[in-house]
């Protein structure tokens, strides 16, 4: 697991709890943010009951006295709550080094290896493979892709560019069933999260942005047809 890092202090880890101690230092290490501090808090108090009396019960505190993993060590949640009981303002930095740490275990894809020799019924067929449809389907698709299908014929411009596309196209889809990318919507689906294609979701924020500036429009329309309202009501009083 990557180490977690906060203001550049490095924060230890024993048995899946953190240090509070070298969470107090990287805050700043003020006197009224020391660990023990924080554990009399009475809402810590009620933090920490709640977590080890849930159903995935666990031990949210350890407080070691002596050794060389002397300290207070506590669970995820309650570094959390004791970066936000410490400031507003380094709360996030917590939260940052948590997602950083977590993007550094996602798993990268690697691409895969396509002969460079498939011919354009090869792309076909390996697509309807890997898509489970049959290569009618595949022509279908490309046929209304490219508004013609002079596509599937073995010369010309149109040829040469749908068979770059398949290809990709292909890559892509057999990304999507590689093994590191279900273990990756496996763990996505645990912390109740869905993936999103970065190209679904390029087409999402330019829908919204398109939605955002009708809106913009029409108050702009609504605020222009007050003012005549208004001035006409003037001219009529």
């Amino acid at each position: 697991m990557p180490n977690l890092t906060i203001l550049c202090q490095d924060i230890r880890l024993l048995d899946n709890l953190y240090s509070l101690n070298d969470l107090h230092k990287a805050s700043g290490g003020l006197q009224n943010h020391k660990p023990i501090h924080f554990l009399k808090n009475k809402q810590t108090q009620e933090l920490i009951n709640e977590i080890e009396q849930s159903k995935n019960s666990y031990f949210a505190v350890n407080t070691k006295r002596g050794g060389r993993n002397a300290g207070t060590w506590v669970c995820k949640e309650l570094v959390y709550s004791y970066a936000m009981w410490i400031s507003p303002k380094f709360h996030p930095n917590v939260i940052r080094a948590f997602e950083s740490m977590t993007i550094d275990q996602v798993p990268q894809l690697s691409s895969p290896a396509l002969s460079s020799d498939l011919s354009i019924n090869d792309l076909i067929y390996e697509l309807a493979k890997a898509k489970n449809v049959t290569t009618q389907n595949i022509h279908i698709h490309y046929n209304s892709l490219f508004s013609t299908n002079a596509w599937s014929q073995e010369q010309g411009f149109e040829h040469a560019l749908a068979k770059r596309i398949l290809k990709q196209d292909l890559a892509n889809e057999l990304r999507t069933q590689a093994p590191e990318l279900q273990l990756l919507k496996q763990q996505a689906k645990q912390h109740g999260l869905t993936l999103v294609d970065e190209r679904e979701y390029q087409a999402f924020q330019g829908l919204m942005k398109m939605q955002h500036q009708k809106i913009e429009k029409l108050v702009e329309d609504i605020m222009a047809l007050s003012r005549n309202h208004n001035g006409l009501m003037d001219r009529v009083m």
